[in-house]
């Protein structure tokens, strides 16, 4: 029943895309390279991905399925073709390009799709008497609640200047009672941006969870996080907040605090996007036809050991909310934060 679903949304996310990028796309009817865009790309999924076990994929029965439609494929048929063969493998951070450049992302996670609108920064702005503070180019919102709570937004980790930015944020809101981290519908981004923010909370150096490679061999994914440096350190109680549609280092960042005794993470599973690049070792691989593939390489764990891929970094308190209650302006979350602070 997965990979059904998973084949109507295909066809839902690729045609409209397709209609918006038709320059981008790039047919050649007189030379057909579909055939070798297919066998390179099997092949390379098959080289590097690390999670058919965990999701309990034959990989050799896709090439049986697939090829023949490799075969009789033409034009840009090759495209709805990767697609849906991408499908199958179910992780949010594999995706195909056009030699034109346009970008198709086979999978989305259902439990993204399910929380994306349950979160509203529209809503969360109604609980602050004051306007809340803008850094990291808009992409951290921060101030302080009722009964000196202090609240942080992070909306991703790409901010090229979260290091230079958020010691400052630390600074303001240094002297509370308490600290709300929210990173619901965060998109995700660098581990070094994560280890920033984690560095404000640690005052000795943290070891990452444990990932692997395909061939099954765990290994530390980066060097240990390392505090601050500043001598400030906070140490009074904080909450994470998370979702279904926090994904990838928005994933990674929960699991790490949470490992801190001061820190409680409040709300729902998020996203299950726990593969991707791991060092230097990239998955991006060009095809004959000039087309590319992006293949994460590793997995990461959680701590226990156990990967996130497809189930999720989930709360230690869940407090589920619902697209209604955003409605009715209410959010659940952040006042179970609240009372939990207070």
């Amino acid at each position: 029943m997965k990979l059904k679903r998973c084949g109507v949304l295909t066809l839902v996310l690729l045609v409209p895309v397709l209609a918006g990028c038709g320059d981008l796309i790039v047919s050649d009817s007189s030379s057909n390279q579909n055939l070798a865009d297919f066998e390179v790309a099997w092949a390379w999924v098959d080289s590097v991905y690390p999670a058919f076990d965990i999701k309990e994929v034959d990989w050799d029965r896709i090439y049986n399925e697939y090829r023949p439609r490799a075969e009789e494929a033409e034009g840009d048929e090759i495209l709805q073709l990767l697609q849906d063969m991408l499908s199958v493998l179910r992780d949010p951070h594999l995706y195909h390009k056009t030699k034109g450049g346009a970008r198709f992302f086979p999978f989305i996670s259902p439990r993204l799709l399910a929380a994306r609108n349950t979160f509203s920064p529209q809503l969360v702005r109604s609980y602050f008497d004051d306007a809340l503070l803008i850094a990291g180019r808009q992409g951290v919102e921060y101030g302080i609640l009722g009964g000196n709570i202090g609240y942080i937004h992070i909306t991703h980790f790409n901010l090229n200047n979260m290091m230079d930015d958020f010691p400052s944020v630390m600074g303001f809101v240094g002297g509370t009672d308490g600290l709300i981290i929210d990173v619901r519908n965060n998109t995700g981004g660098d581990h070094d941006k994560v280890g920033a923010v984690v560095g404000e909370f640690i005052d000795s150096e943290m070891a990452w969870p444990m990932a692997f490679y395909a061939d099954g061999v765990r290994f530390e994914a980066w060097e240990a996080i390392q505090p601050n440096g500043s001598g400030r350190l906070y140490t009074n109680p904080v909450v994470v907040l998370i979702n279904g549609a926090s994904l990838s280092s928005g994933e990674l960042f929960p699991e790490v605090l949470k490992q801190l005794p001061n820190v409680t993470v409040v709300g729902d599973t998020t996203a299950g996007a726990g593969c991707n690049d791991r060092g230097e070792f990239r998955g991006d691989r060009h095809l004959p036809s000039g087309k590319m593939i992006h293949i994460p390489t590793g997995c990461i764990c959680r701590y226990d050991g156990f990967p996130w891929e497809m189930v999720g970094v989930p709360p230690d308190i869940r407090v589920v909310q619902t697209q209604q209650d955003v409605a009715e302006g209410v959010d659940r979350q952040l006042e179970f934060a609240l009372e939990l602070l207070r």
